[in-house]
């Protein structure tokens, strides 16, 4: 699937993104069951790790549910440049998030937040609800050559089990993110350990850099079992965030991020940036 983005004129635009883009607005019966595929927030430690035998390089002859992860195609993170991306005009990422109670999972290969429901991703009029935060050191995907210090994976999906993933480079700098802060206070150390604050909220809009151009492309989940047809949007901007918090982040799981992965002919886009970016 190629996403043709200078085809969305506004008149057929949700008609057009329905079929292009795999998404639907958010249904009205239960999503428990494709919130349950992307988010197992019950501190299980997987299978499965960042080295050894277990590593990336194995993740594909683990189990054969994993099988798409050593012969997949469409496979993430991968390297995006500015200047082979085809630039579009604007169509903006709109995050309608509210608040959730604090809901922490340590599960030995990343730190993860998960959701509390009633938070959207739209984009061009559809809807994709967001289910859980992922953190990761260092970064996933490369940006014109350079990976980042770090990485924040927000997974978002509907009923019809399309995902939908905004990646949030993180830059270390002197600056204090609070809402990143709030959540290493209170983050499990060990695996496989939850933590739980019913009074302390956090909001993801506030993990989000204020410029939000970004490269789309079709890809995978980035951790077992590496499901394809996944739509990812990479913020070309990163978060910045204090060097002692990402030091910390770092300490929980160790290095979490999976190598990069063929594009394999992919087309990458470029959106809501000027040419010259």
């Amino acid at each position: 699937m190629t996403v043709d983005w200078s085809r969305l004129a506004p008149t057929n635009a949700s008609v057009i993104s329905a079929v292009i883009l795999l998404g639907a607005s958010v249904l009205a019966t239960p999503a428990g069951a494709w919130q349950a595929q992307l988010s197992e927030m019950d501190g299980t430690v997987p299978e499965w790790s960042y080295g050894g035998d277990q590593g990336p390089a194995r993740w594909g002859a683990l189990q054969s549910s994993y099988a798409v992860c050593g012969n997949g195609r469409l496979q993430s993170p991968v390297p995006l440049n500015t200047s082979s991306a085809r630039f579009h005009a604007c169509i903006p990422l709109r995050f309608r998030y509210r608040s959730t109670s604090l809901q922490l999972v340590n599960d030995g290969n990343a730190l993860r937040l998960g959701y509390d429901r009633g938070s959207y991703l739209v984009i061009d009029g559809l809807s994709y609800e967001l289910v859980e935060l992922r953190f990761h050191v260092p970064g996933e995907h490369a940006i014109d050559g350079r990976v980042p210090d770090g990485e924040i994976e927000l997974i978002h999906g509907n009923n019809r089990g399309d995902i939908a993933i905004v990646s949030v480079p993180i830059e270390t700098g002197h600056r204090v993110n609070q809402t990143l802060r709030r959540i290493l206070d209170n983050a499990p150390a060990a695996a496989g350990k939850a933590a739980y604050g019913r009074n302390i909220g956090v909001n993801a809009v506030f993990l989000l850099p204020a410029r939000r151009s970004y490269f789309a492309y079709e890809g995978s989940l980035t951790r077992p079992p590496c499901k394809e047809g996944v739509l990812h949007y990479v913020l070309d901007t990163p978060l910045e965030v204090a060097a002692s918090d990402l030091a910390r982040l770092a300490q929980i799981v160790g290095a979490n991020a999976r190598p990069l992965q063929p594009l394999n002919g992919r087309r990458v886009d470029h959106l809501c940036a000027t040419p010259s970016d």
